[in-house]
């Protein structure tokens, strides 16, 4: 599958590398505080457990919950720090910029820390 074209209208660049839910972290806020970044949940665990209804995994990547399908998964760690890295770069650029026609894996930017 690939996930930037699974329907005709697509979305905005920004509604997938910086929506947390989807990356899987679940609602809420993800941040940059003193150069590393944080996720700020919006709903209450469950109690007893440190999950969220509509989390799947943490920034690290870790799983949170069970799939029932074969090789259905969360994003890991490094995916998400790529995922996280071009949304960054949304904050200043545009889907379009020239700098995502010619991306590099290991594109340097003073203000992302990973």
């Amino acid at each position: 599958m690939e996930p930037h074209s699974t329907q005709k209208k697509s979305r905005s660049c920004k509604d997938c590398h910086q929506d947390p839910k989807v990356i899987g972290l679940g609602f809420g806020k993800i941040t940059f505080n003193q150069g590393k970044v944080d996720f700020e949940p919006l709903e209450a665990p469950f109690e007893g457990v440190n999950i969220r209804l509509s989390q799947i995994v943490d920034l690290h990547g870790n799983s949170k919950v069970k799939f029932n399908r074969a090789n259905m998964r969360g994003f890991d760690k490094g995916e998400i720090e790529r995922i996280l890295r071009v949304g960054f770069c949304l904050s200043c650029h545009q889907g379009n910029d020239r700098i995502f026609k010619n991306w590099r894996n290991r594109q340097n930017c003073p203000k992302v820390p990973f």
